[in-house]
């Protein structure tokens, strides 16, 4: 979206005022940014209201609302009057299931019970995560898109896997209650200033990388590209599905790199030192021997592992034809835009 309101295909697309929750997080602020830049006015969502950008205080575009989504006092801060759409990316990216609960699954509960005693009908775009599809099937089909198997076994995953799908189901159920149009975002593993690593290569040791695999694509998103494309997805009507106007898409860049294509760009962070290729089949022979031990890290989680490691592709012809969105920049240019010196500290999607 450019600054006056135009859009990819260089139509303009009215004013919106959008609510924007988690607006203060990494993903939350691009996506207050990108929606200020389209022309549209934003109710920011914070947990806390001082930890926002300077910069938001000068803008009369954004209003700023403090409220914990976790706590169902938040529901009469939640006012939707005036609120063309929502965009939900308010969610923990870590923790376990009574965090998860907690943050997730009851964050957006309220909000969807906000909506519920507005009695207004706003879009709803939700945040959520390509982790939500199943590894299970990549070995003989590495291909993952919106038709995709979700994960059947959400025992054998980790919290953050289970708490999207739960979160994604709390959603339809609203959207099919309440009569809300309804997009899902799946994103990929987002990355940008301050965000490099992804659990797709393989684990960081110290100056140690163990590289488990080098086939396939990375399903990487760039911040900005996710930011933009959740604008787009709240202006645009949703089309009418057999549930009715609900509709999935997959969130990911246009050019993905293969685990060897992104080590040479994170080289250039100085990190990491040494790279040991290690195949990945060992770590699922190991798994495969302790799934009877409880707390095992996603590497020894068969589930998670193949979902993981596999040599899968991720097409995103579905995001680019739906929403009209132009095309990302090469996976280097955009990597080399986002260049500061990280080692990985989250187990992203």
């Amino acid at each position: 979206m450019s600054a006056d309101g135009a859009d990819a295909m260089g139509e303009m697309t009215p004013e919106m005022t959008l609510m924007i929750t988690g607006a203060a997080g990494y993903v939350g602020r691009a996506t207050v940014a990108a929606a200020r830049a389209a022309g549209h006015d934003v109710v920011a969502v914070v947990r806390l209201a001082g930890v926002v950008p300077d910069t938001w205080a000068d803008d009369e575009g954004i209003e700023v609302v403090e409220a914990d989504l976790s706590d169902p006092a938040c529901i009469p801060a939640l006012d939707m009057e005036g609120i063309d759409a929502v965009i939900h990316a308010a969610a923990s990216l870590s923790g376990d299931d009574a965090e998860q609960a907690r943050s997730t699954m009851n964050g957006t509960l309220h909000l969807v019970q906000a909506i519920a005693d507005s009695e207004l009908s706003p879009r709803l775009v939700l945040v959520s995560s390509i982790s939500v599809y199943s590894g299970m099937g990549l070995l003989a089909n590495p291909m993952i898109d919106e038709t995709s198997m979700l994960e059947r076994n959400p025992s054998a995953r980790d919290a953050y896997c289970r708490a999207k799908l739960e979160q994604e189901d709390i959603c339809v159920d609203a959207a099919q209650e309440l009569t809300l149009d309804l997009r899902l975002m799946r994103l990929g593993a987002v990355f940008g200033p301050e965000r490099l690593w992804n659990a797709h290569v393989g684990p960081g040791i110290g100056p140690f990388v163990l590289r488990l695999n080098d086939g396939g694509e990375i399903p990487l998103c760039h911040v900005n590209h996710a930011a933009n494309a959740l604008v787009r997805a709240a202006e645009l009507p949703v089309p009418q599905g057999p549930d009715g106007p609900i509709e999935v898409l997959n969130l990911i860049d246009d050019d993905l790199p293969d685990r060897i294509r992104f080590l040479n760009a994170m080289a250039r962070t100085g990190w990491p030192k040494i790279i040991v290729p290690v195949h990945w089949r060992l770590f699922d022979l190991l798994a495969s021997a302790l799934t009877w031990l409880p707390g095992l890290p996603g590497l020894l989680r068969r589930e998670t592992l193949r979902y993981r490691m596999a040599s899968a592709f991720y097409p995103n012809a579905r995001l680019k034809e739906r929403l009209g969105l132009p095309a990302t920049p090469a996976f280097e240019q955009a990597f080399a835009q986002s260049l500061v010196p990280t080692t990985p500290t989250e187990d992203d999607a």
